[in-house]
């Protein structure tokens, strides 16, 4: 019995010792970060030139990165470059794979990033519970490393194609989509290389090409739910000043059966985005109207007519129910992959002396972010940014599409340029702190 007892006390003495050691390194830790960080501030504001990297994706890219550099410029005598990085469709994956390249290109002192939308609207609910004690989160850690190892095994055989990092690479370069086009050849029904090529080739205003491959799209996959294609096509009829092909492609959509409610919601909330930017008030009327006569329940219906009667132009409300009025769906930034994305993120950037700003979605909690690097040694290297209270504050006064494009991410979308304001000022009074 005595033995037993003697087993027990020693195990328990290792785990508190154990524990006592890792909170005292945290400790350790988050005082050394406390003094590099100062020092970093003392060189910023020694310098003369400051250069910004913004890292993200099509809330990123030709967004708050230029109304960024103007309030910079306008609040504080130093010269700041603002170099723009987003890259439309990416993800956080491939903008961590490029970020030591970026470094070693621009030599930037300062990093902004605000990503993971486009991962947290795809990927699946997986939250991991976090724990008091170092000890259990340790051996949590090593549980789920045993566990992705072990999956990495069970599927080390599949040959699986990157098309996010294949598109990202012509984006970037500019090249014509050679792989995704032999890949088309090959298997003229491949989803993935059909939106690969329809993404590209609407970045870059090569209408004609979109056009080509949606509509090859579509007879392909007649009966396809996929509304990224549906919203691309419009998109670019818009654009064109094709003002008839869109209303009529509108209006096949809903009255399409084929086509569940749920997915004509997540439709009809992109296509705003080329709707306020593009069309006439008159357009904008006729789009609502449209809806309307149709009784479709979705969520832009009570935004839009708020923007148009703001606008002080005559619509009737619609007046029956609508299920999406009042709900607005937060994508989940909260998985095991961002969580892992933005880790290995900012390590890369900490390690090359740049500070890291983190910076969150309009309306979205910053927590969300934060939480990713509690209970570790990057905590205290990363300034987070909020854009949650500032814009819900703005939208207790403004119509939602004063600030926002579209609705992709729930309660955000693309912001107009009043909203890129909004977030050039909040992250620009941040930097100035640090630099004045």
């Amino acid at each position: 019995m005595r033995r037993i007892f003697l087993v027990f006390f020693g195990i328990l003495f290792a785990l508190v010792s154990l524990e006592i050691l890792l909170q005292t390194s945290s400790f350790v830790i988050s005082v050394v970060n406390h003094v590099n960080n100062s020092k970093t501030l003392k060189f910023l504001r020694d310098k003369e030139q400051v250069t910004i990297l913004c890292v993200g994706e099509s809330t990123t890219f030709a967004q708050y990165p230029k109304q960024l550099v103007d309030y910079l410029n306008e609040h504080i005598k130093k010269d700041f470059v603002v170099i723009d990085c987003g890259v439309p469709g990416t993800n956080v994956e491939n903008i961590t794979a490029r970020i030591d390249s970026q470094i070693k290109t621009y030599n930037p002192d300062i990093v902004i990033s605000m990503m993971g939308a486009n991962d947290a609207t795809l990927q699946e609910k997986q939250i991991y519970k976090k724990y008091s004690f170092k000890t259990v989160e340790l051996f949590m850690l090593i549980k789920r490393h045993i566990e992705s190892l072990a999956a990495e095994k069970l599927y080390a055989d599949e040959q699986n194609i990157d098309y996010s990092m294949m598109v990202d690479a012509y984006f970037n370069s500019g090249e014509k989509p050679v792989k995704l086009i032999k890949i088309l050849e090959k298997n003229p029904k491949d989803i993935k290389a059909l939106e690969g090529l329809i993404s590209i080739y609407r970045t870059r205003k090569d209408y004609a090409n979109v056009e080509k491959y949606a509509d090859m799209f579509l007879t392909t996959h007649p009966y396809t739910n996929n509304m990224f294609v549906y919203f691309m096509l419009t998109d670019v009829y818009i654009q064109q000043k094709k003002y008839e092909s869109a209303y009529n492609f509108i209006l096949s959509i809903i009255m399409n059966d084929k086509i569940t409610n749920e997915q004509k919601n997540e439709y009809f909330s992109k296509i705003v985005e080329s709707y306020i930017s593009f069309a006439t008030t008159q357009q904008l009327v006729e789009y609502y109207n449209l809806l309307v006569n149709k009784k479709m329940q979705t969520a832009i219906l009570n935004d839009l007519y708020k923007y148009l009667k703001k606008n002080n132009v005559e619509v009737s409300y619609y007046g029956y129910v609508n299920r999406y009025d009042k709900i607005r769906n937060i994508p989940n930034f909260e998985t095991e992959e961002i969580k892992q994305s933005y880790l290995l993120f900012a390590q890369k950037v900490t390690d090359k002396d740049v500070i890291y700003i983190c910076m969150g979605y309009p309306t979205v909690s910053i927590e969300k972010f934060r939480n990713f690097f509690r209970d570790t040694k990057l905590r205290d290297k990363i300034i987070f940014v909020s854009n949650e209270e500032n814009f819900k504050k703005k939208l207790e006064s403004l119509p939602y599409y004063d600030l926002f494009v579209d609705n992709f991410g729930g309660t955000f979308g693309h912001c107009t340029a009043l909203g890129n304001k909004l977030i050039a000022e909040t992250v620009g009074k941040k930097i100035v702190d640090m630099v004045d």
